[in-house]
């Protein structure tokens, strides 16, 4: 088994996709795998007819895509992102090496993850959404939640217009282009590339990213 990471959170899909495009850059066989009960990732991936993502494995773009369960895989990938949303999966949450934590500002999210069960030691991230790292600090809630995760790298996001238009574009046209969105998202995503991948620096990371996009548009 290679290394596993589940993300639980919300507003998390155009993170994973970008993840996930990153490291297929690398040329590391990558596995995204949706176990969110909302199934956001399955609208992210175009699908033919006769292709049933709960029982097939889609190659999309350098990415794999499935929705089946763990114990059903029969094929190893190097790396595997796994998508819970809010809720996650105990059993399939064993599997998981490493963890990222994705919220807003709303305490409701935030009382809803500090039970999601997780191993908190585990979570190498942990991801504030439209948020500003001022107002985050102030807010006594919002801190504690912050300081459980010992581990964790911490990111803010502020509200952009380029990611949500990102989200959008994830799920209409397909398209997982890092370059389109926010600095601090872009930024974020080639950190934890680094953080998450098998030892190639993010500046290197970002050179073969560069690379492929001029590649695509001779």
């Amino acid at each position: 088994m290679g290394r596993v990471v589940g993300f639980v959170g919300c507003y998390s899909h155009d993170i994973i996709l970008m993840l996930a495009k990153v490291f297929a850059c690398l040329e590391e066989k990558v596995l995204v795998r949706d176990c969110n009960v909302r199934h956001t990732l399955y609208a992210s991936v175009p699908i033919p007819d006769n292709i049933s993502l709960k029982k097939d494995v889609v190659e999309y773009d350098g990415v794999f895509f499935t929705g089946q369960k763990a114990e059903e895989m029969t094929e190893p990938y190097k790396m595997e992102l796994v998508d819970f949303g809010m809720d996650v999966d105990k059993e399939q949450g064993k599997r998981c090496t490493d963890w990222v934590v994705i919220t807003d500002m709303l305490l409701h999210h935030i009382r809803h993850l500090e039970e999601s069960g997780i191993e908190k030691e585990a979570v190498r991230a942990c991801v504030i959404r439209d948020a500003f790292q001022d107002s985050c600090k102030t807010e006594p809630e919002v801190r504690q939640f912050l300081h459980s995760f010992l581990n964790a790298k911490q990111f803010f996001l502020p509200p952009d217009f380029r990611d949500v238009r990102n989200r959008y574009v994830c799920e209409t046209t397909h398209e997982y282009n890092v370059n389109r969105a926010s600095p601090e998202l872009r930024d974020m995503i080639f950190c934890l590339a680094e953080k998450l991948g098998d030892g190639c620096s993010e500046k290197e990371i970002r050179k073969k990213m560069r690379r492929l996009e001029r590649r695509r548009y001779r």
